[in-house]
């Protein structure tokens, strides 16, 4: 384990610690630290020169972190921060399908079950914005379900590249997946109600997903073997 994973995975655990004892001081230094120490470790490992794919990934992450900063600071950076998020997730779709969009039966029926339970959860939310007269924030959300669909989507069917490892796939389709059970809870939170798990629930997921996601780029470009 590198210098640079160990002080990520020790920023993830305090940031953890910091938000399930509601400690906002050691948050606000936790919470960018992760994406900072863990952006670092993902460029130190990149060959050079940088390849297309982990440069769009590193520009996500970089985006992230920007994202995860507006959404910290005092007064209500929602839209900055859905903003900044809605970029690195253009950045991750870009990654992830540099090698081309993968088409067939299995990666349709991936389309339609993802469109299903995001419909079902967007509707939720969408019921909820127009009850409370919060109706300017509709289409921003919309689109940040549509782009975050299409991460989790093209995050999924890496597992039917045949240039993937298997192990690269399965990283990444699970990073997808809990970048999408992340944002669907902050969301379901601040607009709905609160949900089981609270923000330890949404900053585990988010965590656990950019790690899983950046693991494996790596595997997929082969600088990082398990």
């Amino acid at each position: 384990m590198s210098i640079l994973f160990a002080i990520t995975v020790a920023f993830v655990v305090t940031d953890w610690f910091a938000v399930s004892t509601s400690n906002e001081k050691l948050e606000y230094l936790a919470k960018p630290a992760t994406l900072l120490f863990l952006t670092a470790w993902f460029v130190s490992l990149l060959p050079t020169p940088f390849p297309g794919l982990g440069m769009w990934f590193g520009l996500g992450l970089i985006f992230s972190l920007a994202g995860d900063i507006l959404l910290m600071l005092p007064g209500d950076h929602f839209l900055k921060g859905l903003v900044s998020f809605l970029i690195a997730h253009i950045a991750y779709i870009i990654a992830f399908n540099l090698q081309g969009v993968v088409f067939g039966l299995v990666s349709l029926l991936l389309a339609i079950g993802i469109v299903i339970i995001a419909g079902v959860i967007l509707r939720r939310i969408i019921l909820a914005l127009k009850s409370k007269d919060r109706t300017s924030m509709i289409v921003p959300i919309i689109a940040y379900a549509v782009v975050l669909s299409l991460t989790f989507w093209s995050t999924a069917t890496t597992l039917l590249r045949a240039a993937w490892p298997a192990l690269a796939g399965w990283s990444a389709a699970v990073g997808g997946a809990l970048f999408f059970i992340s944002d669907a809870a902050i969301a379901w939170n601040r607009f709905v109600g609160p949900h089981p798990g609270g923000r330890l629930m949404e900053m585990i997921t988010y965590h656990l997903a950019q790690v899983c996601l950046s693991g494996g780029i790596l595997i997929a470009l082969g600088v990082l073997l398990l």
